[in-house]
């Protein structure tokens, strides 16, 4: 009887009983090491799968990656030492694994399945510190693992992102602050802007009581890197943000993307959408349940994925941003989590349909991306296939210096010579920063002028040759695919206009 009948209960921050662990009530559940192991296999099938489909920006952090790894310079080409690469720890992580490997190909598979690995522990260990059947973190990870918009940024960090947010919940939910922290620096190294899930968990009474702690671990961890790059990089943040804020296509930005996605590509956009919908609905429920019950777990969950996701989505609402679908990952996959994992404190008759229906959205997700040709990503927004670049990279002369068509990732990684752009050579964004200070208000042009205190940038490369795209193409019109048949070459710079 007891053996079917194990529950402990524990205090819960809020000083009421809380559910920690339940086993033998809900019938066999998954070994914990089964949920990494699952998370390897998932990794290392959606790597062999988009090998040959990864976007221009999952290149562009291969290009510093191998970089990095081969020559010991921060950049997207060899010699010229930039700061775009706007997650140092997925850069970071790729060049360790691109050392050993000698591919940064091999190097993306490899730290998608530790990611995926990661992630599968972490939902494991939220659901075991919640009395929550370790199913739910089984449906967890393949519903993350079959979302075609997540898998259209494989290359990139959003994995890693959603894996380290999972972290971050497992470390709430067992009330460890100090881990916490840690997981909250690393989110802030993977990129900047995570910083608001770090806000968000501030919001978590088993973290907010131990705040101080939390927050001086998570300053430990990711200061260093920041000071390294505004000592030796010339700016603590990355370049990008000057380049990506304020962009946007046409009518479109960050706040209507996913509808464009939606007219572009339907089937993968809903696909997509579906869980994260249902992360709303069922972070409402929670966040009511978790206030009725005064359980400082349960808000914790609600807090770091429903309160991060939403944070998230603000913040690039207010930088404006074009609607580039990686953008989305994160608030995505957190709410993705939150709906699928929070089904387990539903009533036991929804909790089962629930299930059920995650299984069905893996199976309908999971059929639409093995019937997908993989010529290029579910969701993309490239003028060219990867294929297409390969060939244009292949016409230009050895060691010369050619200028990009505007997307320069995978031109830069198959070419046997030096692509350049604001991305890759620093001395083209010059202009733009002083431009951008000067426009800035007092507070914004101060912390510009802080952040590029030490740059001090060479003459751009003078250009040989352009990479030149059919000028239609860059002119898509909305409601189209981008990734059309595109017409690509190479030009003395002197034949280009403006060249």
């Amino acid at each position: 009887m007891g053996i079917l009948r194990d529950v402990v209960v524990e205090q819960d921050a809020y000083g009421g009983p809380d559910v920690l662990s339940a086993t033998g009530a809900r019938g066999f559940s998954p070994p914990r090491w089964s949920l990494v192991a699952l998370g390897v296999c998932v990794g290392v099938l959606l790597s062999a799968l988009t090998r040959r489909s990864l976007i221009d920006d999952a290149y562009i952090t291969m290009d510093y990656a191998r970089t990095f790894a081969e020559h010991g310079v921060w950049g997207l080409e060899p010699g010229l030492v930039s700061n775009t690469a706007t997650s140092p720890l997925n850069v970071v992580l790729l060049s360790i694994v691109t050392f050993v490997t000698g591919s940064p190909l091999v190097a993306v598979g490899v730290v998608l399945a530790l990611s995926f690995a990661l992630l599968g522990a972490s939902v494991g260990g939220a659901c075991d510190c919640l009395g929550w059947s370790r199913w739910f973190a089984v449906a967890a990870v393949l519903v993350l693992g079959t979302s075609p918009l997540l898998v259209s940024t494989i290359g990139l960090e959003t994995y890693l992102v959603v894996a380290i947010v999972a972290a971050l919940v497992r470390a709430a939910t067992a009330e460890r602050p100090g881990l916490a922290g840690i997981a909250a620096g690393v989110l802030v190294l993977v990129r900047l802007d995570l910083v608001m899930f770090v806000i968000a968990a501030l919001a978590a009474p088993t973290l907010l009581r131990r705040a101080p702690r939390f927050l001086l671990t998570g300053i430990v961890v990711a200061l260093p890197w920041f000071l390294v790059s505004w000592w030796f990089l010339g700016s603590a943040v990355p370049d990008t943000l000057l380049l990506k804020a304020g962009d946007q296509w046409g009518p479109w930005t960050y706040l209507n993307g996913l509808l464009l996605y939606s007219r572009v590509y339907p089937e993968a956009t809903y696909l997509s959408v579906v869980p994260a919908g249902l992360g709303i609905v069922v972070g409402l429920f929670l966040l009511g349940r978790s206030v009725a019950r005064r359980s400082g777990r349960l808000g914790g969950v609600v807090a770091i994925l429903g309160g991060g996701a939403a944070l998230h989505a603000i913040a690039f609402t207010l930088l404006h941003t074009a609607p580039y679908h990686w953008y989305y990952g994160p608030a995505l996959g957190a709410a993705s989590l939150l709906g699928v994992l929070g089904l387990a404190e539903l009533p036991r008759l929804v909790r089962g349909v629930g299930l059920v229906g995650s299984g069905a959205l893996v199976v309908v997700a999971g059929i639409f991306l093995g019937r997908h040709d993989w010529a290029t990503a579910p969701i993309t927004t490239n003028w060219a296939t990867p294929d297409q670049y390969r060939a244009a990279a292949a016409l230009a002369p050895p060691g010369a210096v050619v200028a990009s068509p505007g997307e320069i990732g995978t031109l830069a990684y198959y070419c046997d010579c030096t692509v350049v752009d604001q991305f890759s050579d620093r001395g083209r964004i010059d202009n733009l920063i002083h431009d951008r200070t000067a426009e800035a208000g007092p507070v914004f042009r101060a912390l510009l002028e802080a952040n590029y205190a030490r740059l001090r940038t060479e003459a751009p490369l003078r250009q040989a040759y352009q990479f030149v795209v059919d000028p239609a193409v860059q002119g898509v019109p909305i409601g189209t695919p981008w990734h059309v048949p595109s017409v690509l070459g190479i030009r003395p710079a002197g034949a280009v206009s403006g060249g």
